[in-house]
């Protein structure tokens, strides 16, 4: 029995959307999909630029940015009950995200806070869960924003938050700052729900670094820097909470392409031994073995992504299809994904969806 044959059944999938809510097709979206990859849209519920989502493990809850000039965060309940399908439950609660753009949304491991990252003015907020696992009322009992630096020549200078990541313990949080090459390491009260700076990890000018996994093994993170389109390799102390980087790799396979290209998504899987990104310009997946439990990255090789504009790529939780969603092309591919070798080859059709910027599998 082959790879593409054990694939669990199936599950959901909720996709975002860079698209105001009044454009055709756009929302947040619930899709199904089985074990071949193939993919069927079940809802979609009308939202203002709902950009990126997650999960809350512990209540089944998803939340997501409204990526607009007054940021909102959005909590819903989803559905996987396939014989009902409505995809998600009731209606969705809005409250303020505390800064213009937010891009990114993380839960806390315990479920007790969600942590916002603005890209349009460099805000990092902290939105309290309420009991019944939607976003407080109130908004954010805290916002954090981060300082420019001093102008050199054509390069970013102001901030933009990109990512928001709690630590695996969630004793900290870690924050890219794309116009700044910087990542803030924050530490993080869960009883009060305020962050206090910790440290802050300068990378060399003109990186912007986007996203970051922490490594299964705990001792190391990945940072992706989506202007130079490369990989940062940082060892990590969960207990001093402590980043350094020590190498960079490219995720182009062709760095010195005449085309222009920008980095966007990075995941791990769920073993540790691979690491996939999205090159925006290439339009393509790059696959990356991963050694010596995250201490080094090699760049294997490079997949078209099937579509133009690779903002996102999520892997399903058996680890055996990859999902991709690209934004310009309004498609959502798919890929098989070989665990030993970590290969993908395409996977059943694309789905047509509205600028698509996030993937979010659920359930499978």
């Amino acid at each position: 029995m082959n790879h593409h044959q054990t694939a669990l059944s199936g599950g959901l999938l909720v996709i975002g959307s860079a698209a105001a809510a009044d454009a055709p097709g756009a929302g947040l979206c619930a899709v199904r999909y089985d074990g071949t990859g193939a993919m069927s849209l079940v809802r979609i519920l009308p939202l203002d630029h709902p950009s990126y989502a997650a999960v809350d493990p512990t209540r089944g809850v998803v939340h997501a940015v409204l990526e607009r000039a007054v940021g909102g965060v959005v909590s819903l309940r989803v559905d996987t009950d396939t014989d009902i399908d409505t995809g998600f439950q009731g209606p969705p609660f809005v409250a303020a995200s505390g800064g213009a753009g937010p891009c990114h949304i993380a839960v806390h491991p315990s479920g007790s806070h969600v942590f916002a990252a603005h890209y349009g003015d460099g805000a990092l907020s902290v939105v309290p869960i309420g009991a019944d696992g939607m976003v407080a009322a109130a908004g954010p009992v805290q916002i954090v924003r981060h300082p420019g630096r001093e102008a050199s020549g054509d390069l970013l200078t102001s901030p933009h938050a990109h990512m928001a990541a709690p630590s695996p313990d969630g004793r900290f949080l870690l924050c890219t700052d794309l116009g700044t090459d910087r990542v803030y390491v924050y530490a993080f009260d869960p009883d009060s729900g305020l962050l206090s700076a910790h440290r802050t990890v300068q990378l060399p000018a003109g990186r912007g670094p986007r996203h970051l996994v922490f490594h299964s093994s705990g001792r190391y993170a990945h940072v992706l820097n989506e202007l130079s389109s490369t990989l940062t390799v940082c060892t990590w102390d969960g207990l001093s909470g402590r980043l350094e980087p020590v190498a960079e790799v490219e995720t182009r396979q062709d760095p010195g392409a005449p085309n222009a290209n920008s980095a966007a998504a990075l995941r791990l899987s769920g073993d540790g031994r691979f690491l996939y990104t999205t090159n925006r310009g290439d339009d393509a997946i790059a696959i990356h073995a991963v050694h010596d439990d995250g201490a080094s990255v090699e760049l294997l090789t490079a997949v078209p992504c099937g579509g133009i504009w690779p903002r996102d790529i999520a892997l399903t939780p058996d680890g055996l299809l990859l999902f991709c969603a690209n934004q310009r092309s309004d498609t959502v591919t798919a890929f098989h994904r070989d665990p030993s070798s970590g290969r993908l080859s395409p996977a059943g059709e694309s789905l047509v969806i509205t600028e698509p910027t996030s993937v979010l599998p659920i359930g499978g």
